[in-house]
């Protein structure tokens, strides 16, 4: 816990651990959508069937469809996984499935248009839809196969949170950008970690992938403006305080973040996968 990590190591293991939390967080996002798709289904099934005490073939596929939905989105919210994210899709496709199988039968039964038309359009898009979820599994076990430790989780999540309260006048290793999109950061060593706002994403960068160069304003009643590169990304021109400036000269020249350390300032856990 304890020893420094080779810094490239290092930026290794973090990396994979934002890559980790914005995939779940995406699938999580996806899960929302799902649980709610599952109480529409319960709500279409009980309009449809419940309230007329109809339990026959449909209703109870219905019913069933709507109780795995509602599970696979459950599931995924708790524990996202390539699998859950499968089952989703094949739920999905399964009621399409049976509102084009409802609207067929409408049809062979000689029922006018308008009594099936909204089945086929329901069908036809969860069908759809069904199929891109079944066709993202593949991708999405890939990215799954690394999964870290939950003392690496638990160490980044320290880490995010004591970016998003650092205070750069009281923590030298601290950065507060008011860039587009603004970004908080901390300085670690070798290591850069910036939280852009109103994302979820991490963006783990070595020292000498960062750089911020000022310029003086020309009017003398302006701050000097700053200009971020981060891994040849440009955040543009921005206002840059004294107190951000020397946070980041000292880290840059001196790499002054080696001599302090705070909860968060120790190297992430030595990864125990191969």
């Amino acid at each position: 816990m304890d020893e420094r990590l080779d810094p490239d190591e290092a930026r290794h293991i973090l990396r994979n651990v934002a890559a980790y939390r914005h995939l779940c967080e995406h699938v999580r996002k996806k899960a929302t959508w799902g649980l709610l798709f599952g109480a529409v289904m319960f709500g279409l099934w009980y309009t449809a069937f419940g309230q007329r005490n109809n339990y026959g073939l449909f209703s109870l596929i219905y019913l069933g469809l709507a109780s795995l939905e509602f599970s696979a989105g459950l599931l995924n919210k708790i524990r996202p996984s390539a699998e859950g994210v499968l089952v989703d899709g094949f739920v999905l496709f399964g009621f399409g499935a049976a509102n084009l199988g409802r609207a067929y039968l409408g049809w062979q039964m000689g029922l006018p248009p308008n009594s099936y038309f909204f089945y086929v359009l329901l069908g036809g898009y969860w069908i759809f839809a069904g199929t891109s979820s079944v066709r993202s599994y593949a991708s999405l076990r890939r990215a799954f196969s690394f999964r870290p430790s939950a003392e690496h989780m638990r160490w980044f999540g320290d880490l995010v949170r004591e970016i998003r309260v650092a205070d750069p006048e009281n923590d030298p290793t601290a950065l507060d950008l008011p860039t587009k999109p603004p970004l908080r950061g901390k300085l670690l060593g070798d290591m850069a970690i910036f939280l852009p706002a109103g994302s979820a994403d991490v963006v783990v960068a070595s020292r000498r992938d960062v750089e911020i160069e000022r310029e003086e304003s020309r009017n003398p009643d302006r701050p000097p403006v700053g200009f971020l590169l981060i891994e040849g990304a440009d955040f543009g021109g921005f206002p840059i305080d004294p107190v951000n400036w020397q946070n980041y000269a000292r880290w840059k020249t001196e790499g002054a973040s080696r001599h302090h350390r705070s909860a968060c300032d120790r190297p992430p856990p030595t990864s125990n996968n191969p």
